[in-house]
């Protein structure tokens, strides 16, 4: 047992020993330079070159196309088992740069300062992909003898909750290449180097309420609706009532207001989009009737009160898994290998893949390189330390739960 424990020791350290930073730091500027902006989510330069490149490391590669122009990049090294695979996952997309004038660098032109990549995407998560390829290239290129699979997953539209990425490609993408059924996803969101296996909820909703036009110096002849609105604004936090050890307390956000057409006119019209996040043991089925409770004792104080639309266009489910699963501890030892500390098992706010895998049977869990504090904002930039540590990590993650 004791050689066979050296033997495996010697291997890791052979893989990791021959990992291509330079490599990955090229591969993260290069995929941060394809403006994959989400609207519009265009994919068709990024897609071609990860194929070309998980292809050209031997892997049986595919890709996916559950819409037209949603296409996925999937692509697997097969182990001698018949059954069962380990994902390494991550999105294509990436939100708006903004005020492009506001970054200190080109958002796009993903520059190298002082040891950090800045980019849109450089966290979130385009080089966690680099990183992860280059994992699984070092150990292709070893030669060592898998059991189990490994697939690596480029999946679309994770930042507009789309229904063609890794939803799709788990309940009818997959199946016509007789692919072995995956058993655990690891997500390269970024967790600073610790484990993030609790996830909110979410109910994304959208609400119209009607009022009366008149006159901006008749008011009292109209029903201003953005009033009405800011009723709803002010009761709704009252439902907000759950705190978790892991995932924090429940939010709510309006991102969205539109009313009005100019402004001596009281507004017969306004909808406002929110985004509600939920913790565990709360549903969205409660929350929703929660909601809609307030409405109802709104009506009853003001007979004008009218809500001409209440519609849920997105609603997860808050899922965890336990920090004690046997492939957490491993993931956890993983880290612990390369960085010499033991990392935190923590929460988020929200699950991403995992929630399309989860409710698919399969478990999983973030973790990548970068802080998450700089997804979506204005400087958004990673380590190249970062992210050579993490493509270490999922080397021995691929080592581990393929061998």
């Amino acid at each position: 047992m004791a050689d066979n424990l050296s033997e495996e020791r010697l291997t890791e350290e052979k893989v990791l020993g021959s990992i291509d930073t330079q490599g990955i730091i090229d591969l993260t500027r290069k995929l941060i330079q394809f403006q994959t902006i989400n609207p519009p989510a265009d994919y068709s330069e990024i897609v071609p070159y990860l194929y070309d490149t998980l292809n050209s490391m031997g892997m049986e590669t595919h890709i996916m196309e559950g819409s037209p122009g949603k296409k996925n990049v999937f692509a697997i090294l097969r182990g001698s088992a018949k059954e069962g695979a380990f994902v390494l996952d991550g999105h294509t997309d990436v939100v708006p740069a903004g005020d492009t004038k506001a970054w200190d660098h080109n958002p796009f032109a993903a520059e190298i300062h002082d040891g950090w990549i800045w980019g849109r995407g450089a966290v979130d998560m385009k080089g966690a992909i680099a990183a992860q390829i280059y994992a699984a290239k070092a150990v292709i290129e070893s030669k060592v003898p898998l059991t189990s699979s490994l697939i690596l997953a480029y999946t679309v539209d994770d930042e507009t909750a789309g229904a063609f990425g890794m939803k799709y490609a788990l309940e009818k993408g997959l199946a016509p290449y007789g692919w072995p059924r995956p058993t655990f996803l690891v997500i390269g969101e970024a967790t600073d180097h610790d484990i993030f296996g609790a996830f909110k909820g979410r109910m994304w909703f959208r609400i119209s309420t009607k009022g009366k036009a008149s006159h901006g110096g008749q008011p009292d002849l109209g029903v201003n609706a953005i009033g009405q609105m800011t009723k709803m604004i002010s009761r709704f936090p009252s439902v907000l009532r759950l705190e978790h050890p892991l995932m924090g307390k429940d939010t709510l956000n309006v991102g969205i207001i539109e009313g009005g057409k100019k402004v001596n006119i009281v507004p017969d019209s306004c909808t406002a989009h929110w985004d509600l996040r939920i913790c565990a043991p709360g549903s969205t089925n409660e929350y929703e009737m929660f909601l809609k409770n307030i409405i109802e004792d709104l009506k009853k104080e003001d007979p004008r009160f009218n809500v001409s639309e209440f519609e849920v266009y997105e609603r997860r489910e808050p899922i965890e898994i336990s920090p004690d699963h046997p492939n957490v501890k491993m993931m956890k030892e993983c880290v612990q290998s390369v960085s010499g500390e033991m990392p935190q098992f923590l929460g988020f706010l929200a699950a991403g893949d995992i929630y399309h895998s989860t409710r698919n049977g399969i478990p999983g869990a973030y973790f990548g390189p970068g802080d998450p504090k700089f997804q979506h904002q204005v400087n958004e930039r990673i380590p190249v330390d970062d992210l050579i540590d993490a493509a270490k990590i999922y080397a021995l993650m691929i080592l581990r739960f393929c061998s």
